[in-house]
C-alpha cells in the first residue's frame, strides 16, 4: 500500500514539473517571433547601383537605389525594412555616412584607391549589398 501511494506521488510529481517546463518553454516559443521574421524576409531586399565620375580631386557619386529609402532623422533608431544610409569607405576605411542619391567626396589624395559603397541599416549593419570600383586620382 505504501508502496503504490509512493509511486503515485511520484508520477504526480513528474506530472507536474512537466506541466510547469511546458509553460515556461512554450511561452518563448510564441508564432509571433516567426511571422516576424517570416515577412521581413519576404520583404523584397534593396538594390545599389552607382555611378561614379572624377572631376581633378572629387569624386562624383550617383547611387540608384530600389527598395530603400534615405533616412537621417531614423540614423540610430529602429531598424525599418528597406530605411537606413550608405556607408562610404576609400581604403578600406569608412569616411562618410551618405543620406542622399548623390554626394561628393572631395580632395582625395592621388594615387590609386577602392571605393566601398554600401547600404546601412538605421544602426549601421550592413544589409549585405555593395558596390566596389578602383580610381587613380593624378597629381
Amino acid at each position: 500500500m505504501k508502496t503504490k501511494r509512493l509511486i503515485f506521488r511520484l508520477f504526480l510529481l513528474i506530472a507536474i514539473a512537466a506541466v510547469v517546463e511546458w509553460f515556461v518553454y512554450a511561452k518563448d516559443e510564441t508564432p509571433t517571433n516567426g511571422v516576424v521574421e517570416q515577412s521581413e524576409a519576404q520583404q523584397p531586399m534593396p538594390t545599389l547601383a552607382v555611378t561614379h565620375s572624377l572631376e581633378q580631386d572629387d569624386l562624383q557619386l550617383k547611387l540608384a537605389v530600389t527598395n530603400f529609402q534615405f533616412s537621417l532623422e531614423n540614423m540610430g533608431k529602429e531598424n525599418k525594412h528597406g530605411e537606413g544610409h550608405v556607408h562610404l569607405y576609400l581604403d578600406g576605411k569608412k569616411i562618410a555616412k551618405v543620406f542622399e542619391p548623390s554626394y561628393v567626396l572631395k580632395d582625395i589624395p592621388s594615387g590609386k584607391h577602392e571605393i566601398t559603397v554600401e547600404l546601412a541599416h538605421n544602426n549601421h549593419e550592413s544589409y549585405g549589398v555593395s558596390e566596389r570600383f578602383s580610381i587613380e586620382v593624378k597629381s
